[in-house]
């Protein structure tokens, strides 16, 4: 999840997950270490430290809190650092473009004719030679039911919200993501590379203003808005939205008419890794169907693990704020690698849209 669940925490960094359940008398300095860049939250410590006991090795988890961070890290150690990264499906061909992914491929992680080959991508993409499938969800929209007159079934609920919402309106504060559904909100693609439409999404922007709540992309606790009901209605993953709901069962989730936006996070092998063949075990193990399972209940994501999801129980399969409806998912668009310009005009809409902290 561009920010995809798989979207998430604050910044932290865990120096010393190192094999959890081991022995102290197997933490020596000397014992392999597999580093991982990762979101916080976004890999059950349970299944990283079965890995350490059948390999013996320390798994090391540094969380980042958003894209940029992670990008702005990568770049500046020219993609070392790390032996396994987690990234959005955008980046896949960025990185390996510049030279900083290893090959991942069946010959070296043959678990991954366990994912269902949308997650895969064709011969030419860069997921199918250079990426490990993760997680995918849907960017949609959650509302409080006992807060809202109606069931949001468009993204111009929230561009557009009635009087009673309007003041209640929580937006991605990510730029990519709140542009995308401002430009789905004016019947245009997310991914648009015409001009016209970014001014009718700058304006769209403009006019909600007054609406907004917070420009915020994720909140998990007690003090998440849609819980306060300082927002009755907002742009959320729907794996965000699954726990949120465990606090207020009046949370529900809606896929817009126009189409949610749809996330993928996969795992890339840094070619700069000293722990290569490590790094590779532990995506085969993540890949078995029972830790695919596993992994997608503590994430509160989809599994791109065909075998994973049958061993999931029906009412997590038929969970729509997990596993969208096939039109639902058919409608959805991915958000795309955009040009330069695409971009630069992005940055400019969001900067004058969105108050700085």
């Amino acid at each position: 999840m561009t920010t995809p669940l798989h979207r998430r925490f604050g910044i932290a960094l865990l120096l010393g997950l190192a094999a959890i359940g081991l022995p102290s008398s197997l933490l020596a300095a000397d014992l392999p270490v597999l580093r991982i860049y990762n979101w916080e939250a976004y890999l059950d410590p349970g299944l990283a430290a079965e890995f350490g006991r059948r390999h013996g090795v320390r798994v090391q988890e540094t969380y980042f809190q958003s894209d940029t961070e992670r990008d702005r890290r990568l770049a500046d150690s020219k993609g070392k650092g790390f032996d396994l990264v987690i990234v959005d499906v955008g980046q896949v061909a960025v990185y390996r473009d510049r030279g900083w992914l290893a090959p991942i491929g069946e010959s070296r992680v043959p678990g991954l004719a366990n994912m269902h080959s949308r997650w895969r991508g064709g011969d030419a993409e860069a997921t199918a030679t250079h990426a490990f499938p993760y997680g995918w969800g849907m960017l949609g929209i959650g509302y409080r039911a006992d807060l809202v007159r109606k069931v949001p079934d468009s993204w111009q609920y929230l561009f557009r919200p009635d009087a009673a919402t309007c003041g209640k309106v929580q937006v991605s504060g990510n730029a990519r993501e709140l542009v995308a559904a401002a430009l789905k909100a004016g019947g245009d693609s997310a991914n648009s590379t015409d001009p016209a439409a970014y001014q009718r999404a700058e304006r769209l922007l403009h006019a909600q203003k007054p609406c907004v709540a917070v420009y915020r992309t994720t909140a998990f606790g007690a003090d998440a808005p849609l819980v306060t009901g300082r927002a009755s209605a907002a742009m959320i993953y729907g794996a965000d939205l699954v726990r949120l709901r465990e606090l207020d069962p009046d949370i529900h989730f809606a896929m817009p008419r126009e189409g949610g936006i749809l996330f993928a996070d996969y795992v890339v092998v840094l070619a700069s890794s000293a722990q290569r063949p490590l790094a590779y075990a532990f995506l085969q193990f993540l890949s078995e169907p029972a830790n695919a399972a596993r992994q997608s209940l503590f994430m509160k994501t989809a599994t791109p693990n065909v075998g994973g999801q049958a061993l999931l129980a029906p009412a997590i399969r038929n969970d729509e704020a997990i596993y969208p409806r096939a039109g639902d998912l058919a409608a959805a668009e991915r958000i795309q690698r955009t040009t330069p310009a695409i971009q630069s005009m992005i940055n400019q809409i969001f900067a004058k849209t969105v108050p700085r902290n």
